[in-house]
Formats: C-alpha cells, sequence, structure tokens
C-alpha cells in the first residue's frame, strides 16, 4: 500500500478510548508470548506494543496491538506449535511461515482493492502482518456469535462476499460462521491461507475446475449457516450460476 492508502486506513483505527482502562475485555497475553512477540513485531515496525491475544488458530495467533495509540490487529503465523521453551524440538520452517503470511496477506490486499468487506491491510514483515481492528470497545463478533436482527440481509452480503471475491480471482476455500465478522451491522471476511488464487491467464481454466468444490463447499456453509435463522439458501444453484458466469467470462 502507499503511504496515502496507508494513512487513509489508519483512520478507521483511531480509537484512543482504548487506552482508557478497557484492556481488561481482553485475554491478556501470556508473558512469554508478549516478549517475544512484541519484540519480533516492533522490530518490524508493526506497532509500538502488543496488548492481548484477539485469537487463536492452527498455524497463527491474533494479538491486539497499538501504533500511536491506535488499535490494530496483528496476525502472526507461528513458528512453533508448543510453548517457548520447546520451540527447538517441535516448530515450522521460518520461511515457510513467512511464505504463508506474505500469500496471506497478499490476497487480504488484493481483496480489499477489489472492494471486498475485508479487514483494511497495513503492514507484512516476515511471517506477521497488521490490518485494521474491528471492533470499538471490545473486538467484533464472529458470525457464529452475532445476534442478527435481520439475517435474510445478512445472509445477502455473505452470498455477495462470495460474488465479490470471484471477481476478484479468489475463492476463499474455508468459508463458515467461524470467518465471518459482524461489525456495525456489516459482514467483514477474514483469514484467506487456503484461498485459491485464479489471478493467472495461463492455467485459469485449470485452476477453477480444481478449486470449484471449495467454492461449492463455501455456498453450502453458508447455507447451513443461515438455515438456522430460517433463511434458506440454495446453495446448489448458486453455485452453477456463479461457476458458469465466471467460465464463460474469464476463462
Amino acid at each position: 500500500m502507499s503511504n496515502k492508502e496507508l494513512a487513509s486506513a489508519r483512520s478507521f483505527w483511531k480509537r484512543k478510548e482504548l487506552l482508557a482502562g478497557r484492556r481488561s475485555r481482553y485475554v491478556e497475553v501470556q508473558e512469554i508470548s508478549l516478549d517475544s512477540v512484541t519484540a519480533d513485531a516492533v522490530d518490524n515496525g508493526l506497532v509500538d506494543e502488543v496488548v492481548a491475544v484477539l485469537g487463536t488458530g492452527k498455524e497463527a495467533n491474533v494479538y491486539l496491538g497499538l501504533w500511536k495509540g491506535s488499535p490494530l490487529a496483528l496476525k502472526v503465523y507461528r513458528l512453533h506449535s508448543t510453548p517457548h521453551r520447546k520451540k527447538a524440538k517441535i516448530g515450522y520452517a521460518p520461511d515457510m511461515m513467512g511464505a504463508m503470511a506474505a500469500r496471506e496477506f497478499t490476497t487480504l490486499d488484493k481483496a480489499y482493492r477489489a472492494g471486498v468487506p475485508v479487514p483494511t491491510p497495513a503492514r507484512r514483515a516476515d511471517n506477521m502482518f497488521t490490518m485494521r481492528f474491528l471492533g470499538e470497545d471490545e473486538k467484533a463478533p464472529l458470525l457464529k456469535e452475532a445476534v442478527l436482527d435481520e439475517p435474510e440481509q445478512v445472509a445477502e452480503q455473505a452470498i455477495a462476499i462470495v460474488e465479490k471475491l470471484l471477481r476478484a480471482f479468489i475463492i476463499h476455500g474455508d468459508l463458515s460462521e467461524y470467518n465471518l465478522v459482524y461489525h456495525d451491522g456489516r459482514l467483514f471476511v477474514i483469514d484467506f491461507p487456503q484461498a485459491v488464487d485464479l489471478s493467472s491467464r495461463v492455467d485459469r481454466s485449470a485452476k477453477f475446475e480444481s478449486g470449484k468444490d471449495l467454492l461449492l463447499r463455501d455456498l453450502r456453509n453458508l447455507e447451513r449457516c443461515f438455515s438456522r435463522y430460517g433463511v434458506e439458501l440454495d446453495s446448489e444453484e448458486k453455485y452453477n450460476r456463479l461457476s458458469s458466469r465466471f467460465k464463460s467470462e474469464y476463462c
């Protein structure tokens, strides 16, 4: 991102109230994790401070960081799968984790530029990157946890996300209520480590054929999710329509 784009993105993150005693709403970072993550993130110029853990996953953790007093989400691909003292025994290759972070950040940036509602990407270094923090006094809920007053409208947003991603030559590949965030009446999509990149014209048709089952799975996950609210989404119909249009326009 250019300096101008980055400055514009940071305008979303001005939340000075976060410093006024609200850190207790989050799970505090364990001291050893705080030390190592903060040191790396600060050394790389991504944040000034790491405040708390926002979430943990199989290969990466997300932290609440502060940059000049404004909150950011800091995603860190772990170099080890066990506590710090055991990382010499069970670890991941740093180059592999750096490549995964770079790939996800690139996908996130491409989706953002295409108008897909994602956390605004900021900067990446090594195995970590920063993006907009979704929330106010506390982090915004996942769709799984959200209370929906108008589930039909939210379901339309979810399908629109799939369509916008496809127009940006991206299949999410792991879309569900666990990586859709509901904030200020809007859905945001997160977590792209399994995304399929369809941007290359050379092998686009072959890549779409190999990734179309993931597209169908994404739609089926949305159908299952919204069925709990009594909203009917015909995943097969939407898959046929989207795949047919994509192949006719781009393959």
